[in-house]
């Protein structure tokens, strides 16, 4: 091979238009991670994707239509992940699954901890009608979760039936949402601490009935 060989440049592989956009929004995702949605400018996404600005308004409009399409992708990557393991787990147990979904939200978390920093952005930025609509589709999408399986023990008798479906769910939602906190505040190992406990004790209280005292105990 000759030294002008050695020296030539390499060609740039061109990319499919569904593959550039994947691309596209993986970058995006480690740009607003790390910085505040205001301060995440057009520039820095496209520089990030190896992209020029006008290439980027063409695939998503915006930067908020960018910001949106990063949510909806990987918060249902997230939500997928978290189903998986909540389903898995109430196949062989639904009280188990109950006393385990804080944990599992947990696991799901570490899985992608860029997904939270981006839904902890949007709720600061849930003064737009969208994203609020985002934000809040993908937490009811956790509540469903949550609900199904308190439904399911209802059904079959592990946990009192007169007790408000909504109130227990809630009352699991708002771990969930103290993890999420403690993520951007940096009190996650305070809150790891705690969690189990928490869930067990929650759970508790859902099953104390006159015929079952002494649970738990």
């Amino acid at each position: 091979m000759s030294a002008e060989q050695d020296t030539q440049p390499e060609k740039r592989v061109r990319l499919r238009g569904g593959e550039r956009r994947a691309l596209i929004l993986q970058s995006a995702k480690r740009v607003f991670a790390r910085s505040p949605y205001a301060e995440a400018s057009v520039g820095d996404l496209a520089r990030e994707s190896g992209i020029s600005e006008p290439m980027l308004y063409k695939h998503f409009g915006s930067k908020k239509g960018l910001f949106l399409a990063v949510l909806k992708e990987f918060g249902a990557q997230f939500l997928e992940i978290l189903h998986k393991r909540i389903a898995d787990r109430a196949a062989q147990h639904v009280l188990d699954a109950l006393e385990q979904v804080v944990q599992d939200y947990t696991a799901a978390v570490k899985a992608d901890p860029e997904i939270q920093r981006i839904l902890f952005q949007a709720v600061i930025e849930s003064a737009d009608p969208e994203i609020a609509r985002c934000v809040g589709e993908h937490n009811r999408s956790v509540y469903g979760f949550i609900r199904q399986l308190v439904e399911r023990a209802q059904a079959e008798g592990s946990l009192d039936p007169a007790l408000s479906t909504d109130a227990a769910t809630w009352g699991y939602l708002s771990m969930i949402l103290a993890i999420q906190y403690g993520l951007m505040l940096g009190l996650s190992s305070e809150i790891a601490r705690s969690q189990d406990e928490m869930s067990h004790i929650w759970l508790r209280g859902l099953r104390i009935r006159e015929d079952d005292k002494s649970f738990g105990s």
